[in-house]
Parts: C-alpha cells; structure tokens; sequence
C-alpha cells in the first residue's frame, strides 16, 4: 500500500467499499440502481478521471487493475472475479447516473486539455500567421488527439480510430475562429464589467469613462504614467494637456452647448489669466526682484561722484611732479607713429603742457584729468593701434600719478570697481542676446569667474556677478513685459533656439533655478496651446455641425478609401485612427449623449478628483484583453465535443 499512487489507493478504497456494498444485500438489494449518495460521488470521480483524452481510461484501469489484485490477494476471491465485481459496479453506476457521468467526463476531459493548450499553444492555433493557417494547425492536432483516444478508448478499432481522427480534426478546425468569436464576446462581457466598476471608483458615468479612458489609452498613458506627467507639468496642470485624443474630447465638449461647454471653457479661461502672475512669480523666485538698469547705473553713478572730495582731498597732500620723461616718450612715439594714432598720441601730449601754452605742467592734477580724458577716449575707440598707443600712454600716467600722489591707488579701486559694475550692468541686458553681442556660455562664464576677483588695491570680491545678473533679471522683464499675451513668443526669446540661453542663465542664477525657470515656460507654453487647440477645435467642430444642420455637411467627405488613394496603405491606417477619435466627438456632440456624460468627462478632463480618476483607471487595467483561460477553455470544449463523439 505504501508504494501505490494517490490515484491506485483511492480507486482501492472504492473498489473496497463496492465489495463491502455486495456483500451486504440487506443494504443494497440486487438490482437497485446505485443512486445513492456515495455512488454518484464515486461517479463522478471516476469520470474525471476516465474523460482525460487518451491517458484517462488507461489511468482508470490501471488503478481498478491494481485494486483487484489487492483485494484478491486478501480475500477469497481469484482476480477475474473482483474485475468483474468492479466493472459490473461501475456499469450500474453510470447508469443510475448518466448525467453526473457523462457531465464528470466532460469536466475531467477539459480540465486534462487545458494544461497542453496552455503549454502548446501554437498547437492549437494560437500562434502567429493567418486564420487559415492557424485553423490548420488546429485541425492536424484535433486529428491526432481524436483518433490516438479513439485508439485507447476502442482498444485499437480502425473504424474508431478513423472516427475519432475525422471528428477531432473537425472540431480542432474551428477552435481558432470559436475562441476568437467567444474571447471577443467575453472581452466585452468582462470589459463591460469593469468599466462599471471602474467608473464608479472614479466616480463617473460609465459611458464617460470609457470615452475618457480611450483617450488616456490612444495618448500613451495609463493609472501610473498619468498622475506623473500632471506632476511634472505643475498644480495647474490638467488631463487635457497631456494629448491629442483627450485635446479632441475637450474640443468637442467646448463646442457644445450645456453644463460641459462651461466647465472646460472656465477652466481653460481662468487659468490662462494668471499665466503672466505664475510665470512672473517663478521668474522672481529663480532670478531676484526685478529691477531697472538706468536706475541702477543712476545710483553708480552718484557713488562714483561721491569719491570727488576724496580725490580733491588726496591732491592737497601732492607734491610738484615732473612729467618730462612721460613727455619724452610720448613725442618718440609720435615721431615714429603715422595716421591715427599719431594724432591721439599728438593729442594727449598737447594735454600735459599748462593751458594755452607749451609749457609742461607739474601739477599733479593735470595728470589726473589727462588720464580721464584718455578713458573717455578708449570707450569709443575702435582702430586696434590706436587704443594700444592710449592704453601705453595711460600706463605712464597711472605709474606717475601713484609716485606723485600716494593715496590716490585707493580711491581708484572705489571708483574703478563702480565703473565695472556699472559695464557689467549693460553687459548682462546682452546674455539673452542671439546676435554678435551676445557673449557664448563659456565667454561669459570666464567674465563672471574674473568679475568677480578683486582689482588694483579693492579688498573683497567684485559686485560684478550680480551686475550682470541684475542685467539678465531686467532684460527678462523686458521681454515679458513686451509679450505678456503671447506666451509662446514670450517662451521662444527667453528659452532661445538652442541651449546657450539655459547655460547663460545657469552661470548667472544656478543650474537648478535656471531648470525650474524653463520648466515653468515649458508648462505654461503647453497650456497655452490647449486653450488654443481646444479652442480652434471647438469653433471647427461647431461649425461642420451647422453645416450639417443646414444640408451641407455630406458632400467633402475624406475617407478611409481616398485616404487609401492619397497615401496608400499608411495614409488609410491613419484616416481610419482619426475617423475612430472622430467618432467619438461626434457622439459627444450628439444629443444622443446626454448632459450628464458629457459633464462627467468635462470634469474628469479637467483633473477634478484626480486621485480617484487614477484608482478607476488602475481598476480598468486589463480592458481589451481576452480573460487568460477563455481561449484554451474553449478549445478544450471544442476537442472534445470531437472526441465525445467516439466514445
């Protein structure tokens, strides 16, 4: 008994448990049918396992085989006789319950199929190539399958064999097509179903959630993708923003009058008045307080006046100073120079002689203010020679003022630092720039790494770098002061074509916040063109509907088969796709659909109840496809109706 199988040991038990019956007539008197309780379960465990195709009734005997010789072997009784006793059982059995039978070999013949449609499945046509031939493959299988359990089942008789073989083939032909016609039908059972269900967790109508959910579906995005996307496009974000197809539904709902025409036409509305405060905050946030340049250089330029008394103060305590050997160099240059340069160097010689004579001067000051002069010089000079012969003259006054007056290095960093900031301002209005003037992202991060370094005797870092961001921040102002309703030309001359005004606003501001600051344009770039797709679509679909109204709407059909002639295969493919999304805004225009679905979507299309639009959309996952064991259930069924045939 240790060494039998689970299976040997129950049909054992049963065989046991007819012979205890026989031998007690009192209980059960010959020839009453064995209806009772324990025969139709003995019944119908036999029959699930004698309807397994091919190996069940092998499965069965083997076991009554191995019964019979237990029992002999403890009993009275040869072998043949305890067979007999088993097989007179069964007969009596299945007849006093041919229903749970026949419905026990039935169940045992599909759940034995089940696991090799499962493991096979190209063997029973579920693999790829045509209907044709899948139907065929199915068929040959069907075939095998029916004359091998006819062979098992009839004890090897050819006409059986034949039998088995032409109805198995049969039936197997036509489990492709069974399995696609019933897993269609109870895909939409199932879908159905869910879409019920799903619905309500997402607390719309039923029919609006499955218009919603198609759109979400045809653009790419389903229960995780969704809520992500909202996340990256900002708290203003909406449904409607992440695709054509759910730009489409909005448009058709924005054309028709009622409840929906005012929920999503108030939504798009609202939130595009307060594009300009969203998109002013972030730039605020990111780049400073705005702030104005002539008021800025204003204020530089009171500071620099303010270093007069000092410079005045300085020149009190100077001494008499001879600036023979500065005059001296100047006049070889002269002689040696032409054009010019000449002239300039000419010029500022003239400008060390005491006035309206030729006579040096020794004052201090006239130094000074002849090195003032040559600065004003230098910022309109262009001629490359000419500013090299200033930039040398200038030097020399530089090295003579510093030995007569040696306090003056000091106040000249003061000044000299507010004369840069007041440079960097200009400079920073030109980072935007996209012509010549604007400096390349490596340019201008080399100026803001030497901005910043301290010059001449100056303690401390220089407010360069802020100048030029304050510069950037004001130019920003600019443009969005100048195309305040038009987000995208606004978006294009902040962003730029390609990717240097990123970098610019990077070395100036930080990678995050100059990040953060295109994200914000990005978004609101997106918003702006939902309000005018939905917009643009609405009034186009408002008036293809007046004109059907008014008889016109028939004549300039462009469909499927012009399609096909325009464009060939592709072009019908895509006319097709757009005549199915197209279908869907002519329902939502239709009064066929009622107001109530089409608020339903108008809100769900507007991200109210976002939390619970992802829990029915994660509720629908699945929709579309055939429950996993409709396909080889139905197989399963179709064989062995075939098989059933021979048995």
């Amino acid at each position: 008994m240790a060494e039998m199988t689970p299976e040997q040991q129950q049909a054992l038990a049963i065989a046991a448990a007819r012979l205890r019956l026989q031998r007690q007539p009192q209980q059960q008197p010959q020839g009453l049918p064995a209806d009772d309780a324990i025969s139709v379960a003995r019944t119908g465990v036999g029959g699930l396992i004698e309807g397994i195709p091919i190996v069940g009734p092998m499965i069965r005997g083997g076991t009554e085989r191995a019964a019979a010789a237990t029992l002999a072997a403890f009993s009275d009784e040869t072998y043949d006789q305890v067979m007999d006793r088993i097989h007179e059982a069964n007969r009596a059995e299945k007849e006093a319950n041919p229903i749970v039978d026949k419905g026990a070999q039935i169940t045992g013949a599909v759940a034995g199929t089940i696991p090799a449609v499962m493991a096979a499945p190209a063997a029973f046509g579920a693999g790829s190539g045509s209907l044709l031939l899948r139907s065929g493959i199915s068929g040959l299988t069907g075939a095998t399958i029916g004359g091998a359990d006819a062979g098992v089942r009839s004890g090897g008789d050819a006409e059986k064999i034949k039998e088995g073989i032409y109805w198995g083939g049969l039936f197997g032909l036509g489990g492709p097509v069974a399995g696609k016609v019933i897993g269609a039908g109870a895909r939409s059972l199932v879908d159905a179903l869910r879409t019920r269900a799903a619905a309500r967790m997402a607390g719309m109508e039923p029919q609006a959630f499955g218009y919603f959910r198609r759109a979400v579906t045809d653009d790419g995005l389903d229960a995780s993708t969704l809520p992500r996307k909202l996340m990256e496009m900002g708290p203003d974000a909406i449904p409607a923003d992440l695709g054509p197809n759910l730009q489409k539904q909005a448009g058709a709902l924005a054309a028709t009058p009622g409840p929906a025409q005012t929920t999503i036409r108030t939504t798009l509305a609202d939130r595009a008045a307060g594009a300009n405060a969203r998109i002013g905050q972030t730039i605020d946030e990111t780049t400073g307080r705005n702030v104005v340049p002539s008021e800025i250089q204003a204020d530089i330029a009171v500071n620099q006046n303010a270093h007069s008394p000092l410079y005045r103060e300085a020149f009190r305590e100077a001494a008499p100073y001879s600036t023979e050997p500065i005059a001296s160099a100047l006049e070889a240059d002269i002689s040696r120079l032409r054009g010019p340069a000449q002239a300039r160097l000419r010029q500022v010689r003239d400008m060390l002689n005491i006035a309206d004579s030729n006579v040096l001067s020794t004052d201090p000051g006239v130094m000074f203010q002849t090195r003032q002069a040559i600065d004003g010089l230098l910022k309109t000079e262009v001629d490359p020679k000419v500013i090299s012969a200033l930039v040398e003259a200038r030097q020399m006054l530089d090295d003579g003022l510093t030995r007569a007056v040696p306090r003056i290095k000091e106040i000249d960093a003061g000044y000299s630092e507010l004369a840069r900031q007041d440079e960097a301002v200009t400079r920073g209005q030109q980072v935007l720039d996209s012509g010549r003037t604007a400096p390349r992202p490596s340019e201008l991060a080399a100026e803001v790494e030497q901005g910043v370094q301290p010059q001449g005797m100056q303690i401390g870092p220089s407010a360069v770098p802020l100048r030029l961001s304050q510069g950037a921040r004001a130019e920003i102002d600019r443009i969005v002061g100048t195309n305040s309703n038009d987000i995208a030309a606004m978006n294009k001359l902040i962003k730029g074509e390609g990717d240097w005004n990123r970098a610019r606003l990077a070395t100036l501001f930080g990678p995050e916040k100059a990040v953060r600051l295109f994200k914000v344009l990005d978004n609101e770039s997106i918003y702006a063109d939902t309000a005018n797709t939905v917009t643009r679509n609405s009034e186009t679909a408002a008036r293809l509907a007046a004109q059907s109204e008014l008889g016109g709407g028939n004549g300039g059909n462009f469909g499927v088969k012009e399609a096909f002639k325009a464009g060939g295969f592709l072009g019908a493919a895509r006319s097709a796709a757009v005549d199915k999304v197209d279908d869907i805004v002519k329902a939502l225009m239709s009064s066929g659909t009622g107001n109530a679905t089409r608020e339903s979507l108008a809100r769900a299309l507007i991200g109210e109840q976002r939390e619970k639009l992802v829990e029915g959309l994660t509720r629908a996952k699945g929709m579309g496809t055939t429950p996993a064991l409709v396909d080889p259930v139905v197989k399963a069924l179709l064989l062995n109706g075939g098989t059933a045939r021979t048995r």
